[in-house]
């Protein structure tokens, strides 16, 4: 009888020691999970909450986004939810390892008032970067009749595997886009193929420090260094 219980005693101890190895893997398989595909997707399709999103991955600590969203207007206009044209938004978010896996995509169709300062604004404006040792002064890019279907105001081109710009449809219809590290443009949810550069994935799969696009937010660059600023917009 008391073989039998020692018996039963290390079959016990053995069997917990293999369900805790067990819980130990999985708990380590768990982490390398998230540390290298990131978090749960976080999204949102509320334009209601459009400043709201904007301003929290901008700001947080955690969860922010690589870019200042000088491209996107700060506040969308009245008149973009007039006469049933009610404007498209779609921001998706992962906090995947070392950069964020991000999709912002907004189309607003406004009045000739709004649409005429919103194009002035992408046109004009001047962003200042940097700090007291470096400021600089930025502009968006204008491009044309080239890659895009329609004229673009580009923040980032085809840099840091990220693409930020806003395009003008005509018809007082202006779209909203940014990208980064969504190299194929399967893994894209709302933004249209129409809407993105015809060299999209062979651009990005290209993209390395050396070769890298323009982007407003960089501040300084040499062959080992580059400085980016996101700014203070949504701020």
């Amino acid at each position: 009888m008391k073989e039998k219980k020692t018996s039963r005693v290390l079959t016990g101890i053995l069997i917990g020691f293999g369900v805790g190895a067990i819980a130990v893997t999985g708990a380590i398989i768990v982490l390398f999970y998230f540390f290298f595909a990131g978090g749960p997707i976080q999204t949102t399709d509320n334009v209601e909450l459009y400043e709201e999103t904007m301003h929290k991955y901008t700001n947080e600590v955690v969860g922010k986004v690589h870019t200042g969203f000088f491209s996107f207007p700060q506040t969308i206009p009245e008149s973009a939810f007039a006469n049933d044209h009610k404007p498209e938004f779609y921001f998706s978010y992962r906090d995947t390892w070392d950069d964020p896996t991000c999709e912002v995509y907004l189309k607003c169709t406004y009045s000739d008032t709004d649409y005429a300062k919103e194009t002035d604004r992408l046109k004009n404006s001047e962003f200042e970067l940097g700090d007291d040792d470096l400021k600089v002064i930025k502009h968006l890019e204008y491009e044309e009749g080239k890659r895009f279907m329609h004229p673009v105001y580009k923040a980032i081109d085809c840099d840091d595997h990220s693409y930020e710009y806003a395009m003008d449809l005509g018809n007082n219809e202006i779209v909203y886009i940014y990208t980064s590290f969504k190299d194929d443009p399967r893994s894209l949810k709302r933004i249209p193929k129409e809407y993105l550069p015809d060299d999209y994935s062979a651009s990005l799969m290209k993209n390395t420090f050396a070769n890298g696009g323009f982007n407003v937010y960089v501040t300084e660059k040499t062959d080992a260094y580059r400085r980016f600023d996101y700014g203070d917009k949504f701020n």
